[in-house]
């Protein structure tokens, strides 16, 4: 657990393979959680309040089971660099973006129940040395938003076994 972090990550994994119970960061200066490179299982992940994103994912293979995520700066999850995820159940109250799959990330969501943000779902390419992002998700409620979907033109969406491109 982190609480009144200021550092530029409250929590930082770097290379790391294991399982984690629970993870607990209150009022982070920045990112929340980053992992990078790392081989992970998180079976309850709780954020309040990051002024950055709440968790960064980058470079590895995570299972994430329930994830609460409120107040956070710029995204919930931001999920890149060749990262391969999977998320049982997500909550997010409050962010810029709330789950954003870039540069060649796989994201398999099965419930994710959204709220308060200018974007719901994003998938894009950042980095010139990446493909785009694709996201699958199962289950998704999305309540107070600007825009539901952000899809460039080298990403994918699948809702509910439905397509979703840049041209929508």
């Amino acid at each position: 657990s982190a609480n009144d972090s200021n550092c530029e990550d409250a929590i930082n994994l770097i290379n790391t393979t294991g399982k984690i119970n629970t993870i607990t960061i209150q009022n982070s200066f920045s990112d929340a959680l980053d992992a990078d490179f790392s081989r992970l299982k998180i079976n309850n992940l709780k954020i309040t309040s990051a002024s950055n994103d709440c968790t960064d994912f980058s470079s590895g293979k995570y299972e994430l089971i329930n994830l609460d995520l409120n107040d956070c700066g710029d995204k919930g999850i931001s999920i890149g660099e060749k990262s391969d995820v999977k998320i049982k159940n997500i909550n997010i109250d409050k962010a810029d973006i709330g789950v954003a799959t870039k540069d060649s990330s796989i994201l398999l969501l099965k419930n994710a129940s959204l709220k308060n943000l200018n974007t719901c779902v994003s998938v894009y390419n950042k980095k010139q040395e990446f493909n785009g992002g694709f996201t699958k998700i199962e289950n998704l409620t999305c309540k107070k938003f600007k825009k539901k979907f952000k899809i460039d033109e080298l990403s994918k969406i699948v809702l509910r076994k439905e397509i979703l491109n840049s041209k929508q």
